[in-house]
């Protein structure tokens, strides 16, 4: 029987996993919900984890209690070592059908393994946002990924937040907006299902879903993108120049070697933001020239066309002892190059 690696890519709104074998056909694909253990607890997110093995292990006609030879979680959320430890430890108590070898990681390592071998930055901007570099020797550099009460930057919940907040200001006379409201009122009470501002609140409150209020910037995107709203427009603007902060933040601990390579400093952008790369793109620019005491002359952004969940299953390969084949070409491709 060919031996078999998992690999789950774990994000704050759903998880992927894929089957693999040693030369890298994948055998099965899955999806699942979300497996962020601070936002669903340990307990659940092992259950989700399970259950999605369950899945894929069907798919593929093996037997449920016929453990992988390694398995590899990319979680986000999952960059903590100690909690780390206490997963892998109640996988293996709890579910030892599940996989012999395990390794776990944050989503953002995930991503980069599954793009480029040599490293270089990973740059999440989905529900939430992230950013961690990745040197060809292994060491890493982090910037964000610290949730919508602290961070998530340039995330779609932080731009729907950006949006309201300045609605809800110019409403109440505190911060006057200098753009038209009109077309984010009017998203805000078509996505909510709502006629006030005070019917906002049981949607921030008790009636909380974060992934659902992120995705009111796809109509925002809109706004930007199709009809030139002004206030869309600066809130991508200003998502777009934050992103570009977050690069630099971990650029200066790049290796040198990668801010040489043919194109500049490779740049893996994931999630659903970057389909709205356009609207974008100015306020990156602009960001990346925010710091003189960072100086990136030339960048490259990549877009995956591939679940995380590879590297996820690469690395977890690669704890074990055991070579994975990846077709990083086909997993990746440019979508923008720039030089100052």
């Amino acid at each position: 029987m060919d031996i078999l690696v998992g690999g789950i890519e774990g994000g704050a709104t759903c998880s992927k996993m894929v089957l693999m074998k040693l030369d890298g056909t994948v055998v099965a694909r899955s999806e699942g919900l979300c497996t962020n253990p601070w936002l669903v607890g340990q307990e659940e997110c092992m259950k989700r984890i399970y259950d999605l093995a369950l899945d894929i292990k069907k798919q593929a006609g093996i037997d449920p209690n016929t453990p992988l030879k390694a398995l590899g979680l990319s979680l986000s959320g999952g960059g903590e070592e100690e909690s780390q430890k206490k997963i892998i430890e109640a996988l293996k108590n709890k579910y030892s059908s599940l996989s012999e070898n395990y390794f776990i990681c944050n989503d953002t390592i995930g991503s980069m393994a599954t793009a480029k071998e040599e490293g270089g930055v990973v740059l999440i901007s989905g529900t939430g946002s992230n950013c961690v570099l990745v040197n060809k020797d292994g060491q890493t550099a982090g910037c964000g990924g610290w949730g919508h009460l602290l961070g998530d930057e340039g995330g779609a919940y932080w731009m729907t937040q950006k949006a309201l907040k300045m609605l809800f200001d110019h409403e109440d006379n505190l911060f006057p907006c200098p753009y038209d409201v009109t077309f984010v009122k009017q998203t805000m009470r078509n996505h909510f299902k709502i006629e006030t501002q005070m019917d906002l609140l049981e949607h921030l409150y008790t009636k909380f879903d974060k992934s659902f209020i992120a995705s009111m910037s796809k109509e925002l995107s809109k706004g930007a993108l199709e009809k030139k709203d002004p206030l869309c427009c600066h809130v991508f603007f200003e998502a777009g120049k934050i992103l570009a902060r977050h690069v630099l933040a971990v650029a200066a601990k790049a290796d040198k070697a990668l801010l040489n390579l043919d194109g500049g400093l490779p740049v893996v952008c994931v999630g659903s933001v970057w389909k709205s790369w356009e609207a974008l793109k100015d306020g990156f620019l602009e960001g990346m020239k925010s710091r003189p005491d960072v100086k990136i002359s030339e960048f490259t952004l990549l877009r995956l066309h591939e679940t995380g969940a590879l590297g996820a299953a690469f690395l977890a390969a690669k704890a074990a002892k055991l070579h994975l084949h990846l077709n990083y070409a086909a997993n990746a491709d440019v979508f923008f190059h720039h030089k100052f």
